[in-house]
C-alpha cells in the first residue's frame, strides 16, 4: 500500500519523526482498521479504515485533522503500523521455514532409512570426494578429533574462499563483498561451532584467529560494514571458548591477544583484541600479566606512533593501567606517581580529578582542572568540560559566589544551546531579579549566540517576532511557527508572502515549483491566508503565465 502519497512531505517528515521518538502507543489493526494514540502537545487518538488494503478513511482527534487535513499523527501511526506489519510478515516466514526445513528432514531420514546402507555409504563417498568442505564438516561430524592437516585444511579453505572473490586487481569490489563476508561467517557458525561442540577449543581458536586476521587484511570495499560484522561473531567465539576451555586453553589464548597487538593485525581489528585483554582474564593469576602487558604496550606506543595517533593510544593505555592498579588494591600514592608520570594526558588528568571527587578533595581537583585549562587551552571541547567540572565542584563546596561566576562564564561563552545550564542559571535569582539579570545577559551574549532559543524559553515571542522576521530565507520561521502562529498569523503570513515571492523571481525548475505551492497551501491554513494565496496565485499567473512548469503546479493547488 503506497499510503505515503497522501500526506505532504513535510507531513511525512514530522509524523516520521513522532515515530521514531516512539510517540505512538497502544497500537491495534486488523484487516479493517487501524487506530493508536499519539503523543504531541497533547494525546491524540488516530483511526483508519480499510477496504481490501487500502485507506479509505482517516481520523485524528487533532485541530488540524479536523479540517479535513491528513496529519503527522495519522502519518506517524501508518509509520509504527507498516513496522508491526513488516515484523509480523517477517515471522510468519520463519515460522514457515523451520516447518518446511523440518518436513524436509524428515523426509530425507525416510529415504535414508529406505535405502540401503551400501548404497548410502556408496552415495556419501561420490559426494565428499569432490567436495573438501563437506569433506572437513563431515570428518569433523564423525569422527571429533581433528588432526593438524584438517587445520591446515579448514585455513586453505579460508584462502580458497578468499581468492576466489578478489578480482584481477587483487580486490575485493562492493558488489561481492557481503558474499564474501557471508561465506566467511558461514564457515565460523559451521565448522568452528562444530569443532566447540566437540571440545576441540584450542583448533577452532586457531581457525578462528586465522579468519581474522585474513579478513582483516584483505583488500576490499567495506562499505557496508561487512568486516565489522564478521569482527562480531569472531568476538562472541572468542567469548565463548574463554567461558569453556580449560586453565590452560585460556593461558595460551591470552598469549595469542598478547603477542598480537603489534602490527600483524590490521589496526581497526585491534580494538577487538584490546578489549577482550582489556574486559576478561579477570582471574587473580592474570592480574600482574596484564599490568606488565599494559605497561608495555605504553611503551610501544610511544615509541611507534605519529604524533596524534601516539597521544590517544598512550593516553587509553595510561588509564587502563591506572584501572589495574585500583583493581589491585594499589596505594593513593603509587596511583599518584603513575599519573605524574603520564600528566601530559588530559585522560590521566580527567582520571586524577575524579579520584579527588571521590575523595571530596575539591581544592586538589579545581587545582588540577586549573591546570589542564592552562594545558588545553588548543582544544574547545577539553576546555568547556573543564570549566562545568569546575561549576560543579563550586556546587557542591558551596561556593555560591564562584558558582554563579563559572554559571555566567559558561553562559556567556558557550550555553546558548545548553537550555538546562540556562535555567540552572535562572534558577539562582528570584523572579523580579531574573528579569533585570536575564536583559544583562541578552546584552553581553555574542552576535552568533543561538539567542532565539531563549527568547521561545521566556515566552518573549514579540521579540521572537523580530527575530524570525529579520530571518532569512524559511528555516527560523518554520522553527517558531507553532508558537507563533496563534498571536502573530498576520506577520507569520506576510513573512511568507515575502520569501515565496523572492522565490518566484529566481526559481526555474518544477521541484521548486512545487515546493513554492507546499507553502501556499500551509499559508492556506492560516488564518486569513486563503486571499492572500489567492492574491500571490493571481499575480504569478500575470506576471509568470509563460513558465509553464509554475503553471502547472499552480494548477495543482
Amino acid at each position: 500500500m503506497d499510503w505515503e502519497r497522501l500526506f505532504a512531505s513535510r507531513i511525512l517528515d514530522r509524523g516520521y519523526d513522532y515515530y521514531y521518538d516512539g510517540a505512538v502507543e497502544d497500537l491495534k489493526y486488523s484487516d479493517k482498521f487501524i487506530s493508536a494514540h499519539v503523543q504531541g502537545t497533547e494525546d491524540y487518538e488516530v483511526e483508519i479504515t480499510l477496504d481490501d488494503g487500502e485507506i479509505v478513511d482517516m481520523d485524528c482527534s487533532c485541530p488540524y485533522a479536523a479540517d479535513g487535513h491528513h496529519c503527522k499523527h495519522m502519518a506517524a501511526v501508518l509509520y509504527e503500523w507498516s513496522e508491526a506489519k513488516d515484523n509480523e510478515i517477517e515471522e510468519a516466514t520463519r515460522e514457515y521455514n523451520i516447518t518446511e526445513n523440518k518436513q524436509k528432514l524428515d523426509d530425507i531420514l525416510q529415504l535414508i532409512e529406505a535405502t540401503d546402507p551400501k548404497d548410502v555409504h556408496a552415495f556419501l563417498a561420490s559426494i565428499l570426494v569432490n567436495d573438501e568442505k563437506q569433506l572437513l564438516r563431515f570428518r569433523n561430524f564423525a569422527i571429533k578429533e581433528l588432526r593438524p592437516e584438517d587445520i591446515q585444511k579448514y585455513k586453505q579453505q579460508a584462502d580458497r574462499i578468499t581468492q576466489r572473490y578478489l578480482g584481477r586487481d587483487h580486490f575485493i569490489s562492493y558488489y561481492v563483498a557481503n558474499d564474501y563476508i557471508s561465506e566467511m561467517v558461514e564457515m565460523i557458525h559451521e565448522d568452528i561451532s562444530s569443532m566447540m561442540d566437540n571440545g576441540e577449543y584450542l583448533s577452532a581458536f586457531e581457525v578462528v584467529n586465522y579468519i581474522f586476521v585474513l579478513v582483516g587484511d584483505v583488500d576490499m570495499d567495506d562499505s557496508d560494514g561487512g568486516r565489522g560484522e564478521l569482527a562480531e561473531e569472531v568476538y562472541q567465539v572468542w567469548l565463548d571458548l574463554l567461558e569453556k576451555g580449560t586453565p590452560e586453553d585460556k593461558r595460551k589464548m591470552f598469549d595469542w591477544f598478547t603477542s598480537h597487538l603489534d602490527g600483524s593485525v590490521v589496526d581497526y581489528f585491534e580494538e577487538y583484541i584490546e578489549q577482550i585483554i582489556i574486559e576478561e582474564f579477570n582471574e587473580k593469576e592474570y592480574e600482574q600479566d596484564k599490568l606488565e602487558f599494559i605497561e608495555s604496550m605504553i611503551n610501544y606506543s610511544q615509541n611507534n606512533w605519529s604524533e596524534w595517533s601516539r597521544q590517544y593510544q598512550v593516553d587509553k593505555w595510561a588509564v587502563w593501567y591506572l584501572d589495574m592498579l585500583r583493581k589491585m588494591n594499589a596505594s593513593d600514592e603509587q596511583i599518584e606517581e603513575v599519573c605524574r608520570k603520564y600528566w601530559q594526558s588530559s585522560s590521566v588528568r580527567k582520571y586524577y580529578v575524579e579520584l579527588c571527587m571521590n575523595r571530596k578533595d575539591y581544592d586538589r581537583a579545581l587545582q588540577v582542572l586549573d591546570e589542564s585549562l592552562n594545558l588545553d587551552n588548543q582544544y574547545s571541547g577539553l576546555v568547556l568540560n573543564y570549566y562545568y567540572q569546575k561549576k560543579e565542584i563550586y556546587r557542591l563546596q558551596g561556593n555560591q559566589e564562584a558558582y554563579l561566576k563559572q554559571l555566567w562564564q559558561l553562559m556567556l561563552e558557550y550555553g546558548t544551546r545548553d537550555m538546562d545550564l540556562y535555567r540552572e542559571l535562572k534558577n539562582r535569582y528570584s523572579k523580579e531579579e531574573w528579569i533585570k539579570q536575564r536583559e544583562e545577559l541578552f546584552k553581553k551574549l555574542p552576535k552568533d549566540a543561538a539567542i532565539d532559543q531563549l527568547y521561545k524559553e521566556e515566552e518573549l515571542y514579540d521579540r521572537l517576532l523580530e527575530f524570525v522576521l529579520r530571518s532569512s530565507g524559511l528555516s527560523a520561521l518554520q522553527r517558531y511557527e507553532d508558537v507563533l502562529i496563534k498571536d502573530f498569523p498576520q506577520q507569520i503570513l506576510e513573512k511568507y508572502r515575502d520569501e515565496v515571492s523572492q522565490m518566484a523571481r529566481y526559481t526555474s525548475n518544477r521541484k521548486q515549483y512545487a515546493y513554492m505551492v507546499s507553502l501556499l497551501r500551509r499559508m492556506r491554513e492560516i488564518d486569513g491566508g486563503a486571499q492572500m494565496v489567492k492574491e500571490i496565485a493571481d499575480e504569478w499567473r500575470s506576471n509568470y503565465g509563460n513558465r509553464r512548469a509554475m503553471m502547472d503546479e499552480l494548477r495543482k493547488l
